[in-house]
């Protein structure tokens, strides 16, 4: 039986690192999601946060931005973010609760995946009402809490031993709330769950049974705010 840890983010995430833009069923269901829900961003003011390897920076940075920023915490992710030819010079490391960006400055800010490994929520939403211009849009994806509540864990295996991030589980309503408490409203709210799409990556893993169980589950939740 294969040994499971548990690490806190930054340290799990630093292994993960070299092998996060592996293409997997979460990611390419998130991608799948979000992509039509990016408003337009030509001439506007882009922020990542908790961007990690830079993989939706990347993106949002060849879309007629005027300017594109990533931050993260993790050192090693963001090493790989500046591999990447787009993403030279866009780079800070930061906690999401002290963003080094001027208030009212960006027009579109969203948060990946990275939400459920901070503590401190209410600081995060803070901030990020701080650096969005009124009117300035975010999008927030993480686990469904009906699947953290099913006991899905975000992890990988490394050296053989399953990893398993720590993480801050949270209603729909709470995390809601909480940015409703900032300054945020909410536009929409969606909840998504893996299709056809994502069952090559499931078999090429040689987990085709796990995506006939958990076919049909919601595993994904976006929300999109709107200061």
């Amino acid at each position: 039986m294969n040994q499971t840890v548990q690490l806190p983010s930054v340290k799990a995430h630093a292994l993960w690192a070299s092998t996060y833009d592996e293409m997997n069923p979460v990611l390419s269901l998130e991608e799948r999601m979000i992509e039509p829900l990016l408003p337009a961003l030509e001439g506007k003011h882009v922020l990542d946060v908790a961007c990690g390897t830079g993989r939706w920076l990347s993106r949002l940075a060849v879309c007629g931005v005027r300017t594109a920023a990533g931050l993260d915490l993790c050192h090693e992710m963001l090493q790989q973010a500046w591999r990447k030819d787009a993403l030279a010079g866009r780079l800070i490391q930061a906690d999401a609760t002290e963003v080094p960006v001027r208030s009212g400055s960006v027009d579109f800010t969203m948060c990946s995946f990275g939400l459920s490994h901070i503590a401190d929520i209410h600081g995060v939403a803070g901030e990020l009402t701080r650096i969005v211009k009124d009117g300035g849009d975010l999008i927030v994806t993480d686990f469904h809490p009906a699947a953290q509540a099913r006991g899905w864990k975000r992890g990988f295996h490394h050296s053989g031993v399953r990893i398993e991030i720590e993480t801050y589980p949270r209603s729909m309503g709470f995390i809601r709330e909480a940015f409703a408490a900032e300054g945020f409203t909410t536009v929409d709210c969606l909840e998504a769950e893996f299709g056809e799409p994502e069952e090559p990556i499931f078999e090429k893993y040689g987990r085709g049974d796990l995506f006939h169980r958990v076919r049909g589950q919601m595993a994904i939740l976006a929300l999109h705010f709107r200061k």
